[in-house]
């Protein structure tokens, strides 16, 4: 018997937080471990361990400043974000928060732009799982293995939450313990350079050594930040979980606070250490990830092979939450009655069925886009996700101060130094959208984020706002 069934055969109210998730169908079965990993897992994926030697080559030792920036802006956005998620824990958490602040359509406009984000980000790391599946069969095909995930991952999004967030557990618990070890390794490398045992080009020195800290000027620094975006972004997944989650309000803020400063750290932690154990130079490769090279640089091809393998698992987790968080999406947006209803179907295991097999359909796409143009398809696609990210952080930010505003009452989980921390949070923001804009070779993802916020517009207009009326009419 269930927990609402005992309280209404002793005569009790079901607490509202469990009647609002109830309401909408899903299953709670994310524990708070599950829910910090799968954040963690989403997060940290080939944006980091294959795109920072992208980010590398436009940026050099720079990069490091936008690492740092970009930590920051997650953290407040995480902060603001989990205040609101605590009182009010549901499905499509900042696309409803964006409809309460700002009306249903930025709230479609949000959950939409999310979706696509997704869409662009898995395809983005297939594309990658292929190139770095070729560091051990260079003419290997690289679209066949981001195929196969794409089939993996989705049957592991159809049977359960449970066996998804185990899963999901178990791949995050890989990729720290490859960042950990490669923190670790660079470390050693630097300590032994300073006394003089080691044979390598390790030691602080290199941040500065080759060409200086700005090899690339300032415009090399703007040009990565889109790189560096992708890398953070997904760390709000976090919040969808809390509608099949166990206790949100008591989770919530734990996964929040942890989940922020791990992400922080072990990114930081790790640029830095790839940058101290070797020259910039040396890792700026165009098709190996900078953590392979720093093994197999060291002498150690057996380390390097691994460490690829778990760059590659990396890729499925971070695949693997992208579909979980876009069907996610899709459900909420369908559930107020901005797309069909059919993705609201569940299947047996609760699982909203029709909307991860459409999520996943969009992500083929990058196989596609992998078998036509294999040597281009992860800047492009990796910079078009970019505005789509930023979009949905600074919605956040937006909506956090005119929920904080409006609310009446004692908030459980409050943003310290309100309202100046949220205003420095979207003015970063905001400045990370102007030099993604004004940069040549990132503004594509200015301009693909546009065109897809127009055809978010033009569905609002011809379906999302006639049937989303419809229902508000047929309640009153």
């Amino acid at each position: 018997m269930s927990t609402d069934t005992r309280n209404r055969s002793k005569g009790q109210k079901t607490p509202p937080q469990k009647r609002l998730l109830a309401s909408q169908g899903l299953r709670r079965s994310l524990s708070n471990r599950q829910m910090q990993l799968l954040s963690m897992g989403g997060v940290i994926g080939v944006g980091l361990f294959y795109g920072s030697g992208q980010a590398l080559q436009l940026a050099g030792p720079s990069i490091l400043i936008d690492y740092a920036i970009g930590g920051l802006i997650v953290l407040i956005m995480m902060r603001a974000l989990g205040e609101m998620t605590v009182e009010e824990p549901l499905a499509g958490s900042f696309s409803r928060h964006a409809e309460r602040a700002m009306g249903p359509m930025v709230g479609f406009l949000t959950g939409g732009m999310w979706w696509f984000f997704w869409v662009a980000t898995v395809m983005s790391e297939l594309s990658a799982i292929g190139l770095l599946v070729q560091y051990w069969f260079p003419s290997f095909p690289p679209w066949i293995p981001g195929f196969m995930a794409l089939v993996l991952f989705t049957i592991a999004n159809l049977t359960s939450v449970k066996v998804f967030g185990e899963v999901e557990f178990w791949f995050a618990v890989l990729k720290i313990f490859a960042i950990a070890a490669f923190i670790l390794l660079g470390l050693f490398l630097a300590v032994a350079a300073l006394t003089g045992a080691a044979a390598h080009h390790a030691g602080f020195s290199n941040l500065w050594s080759h060409h200086g800290f700005f090899p690339k000027g300032i415009g090399g620094l703007l040009q990565a930040f889109s790189l560096v975006v992708l890398g953070y972004s997904g760390v709000e997944t976090l919040a969808v979980t809390a509608g099949e989650s166990q206790d949100p309000r008591e989770s919530i803020p734990k996964a929040v606070n942890n989940v922020s400063w791990r992400i922080l750290i072990l990114y930081l932690g790790s640029v830095f250490v790839m940058l101290v154990a070797f020259p910039w130079t040396a890792l700026a490769g165009r098709h190996t990830s900078p953590y392979v090279l720093l093994f197999a640089r060291i002498g150690v091809p057996a380390a390097a092979t691994v460490i690829n393998a778990i760059i590659i698992t990396s890729g499925l987790s971070s695949s693997n939450t992208g579909l979980y968080g876009g069907s996610r999406m899709l459900f909420s947006m369908a559930d107020k009655h901005f797309l069909p209803a059919s993705l609201k179907s569940l299947n047996g295991k609760k699982v909203p069925k029709h909307a991860v097999w459409i999520t996943g359909l969009g992500m083929s796409v990058g196989i596609l886009l992998t078998y036509l143009a294999p040597n281009s398809v992860y800047v492009w696609i990796s910079s078009a996700a970019s505005f789509a990210a930023l979009w949905t952080w600074g919605t956040i930010m937006i909506s956090e101060m005119l929920f904080r505003q409006h609310f009446k009452g004692t908030l459980r989980y409050a943003m310290p130094g309100w309202p100046v921390v949220p205003i420095i949070g979207l003015l970063l923001i905001l400045g990370t959208l102007v030099a993604i804009a004004v940069s040549p070779l990132t503004d594509i993802s200015v301009w693909a984020g546009g065109v897809w916020l127009l055809v978010l517009v033009a569905w609002w207009v011809l379906y999302a706002r006639r049937h989303n009326l419809d229902h508000h009419v047929a309640q009153s």
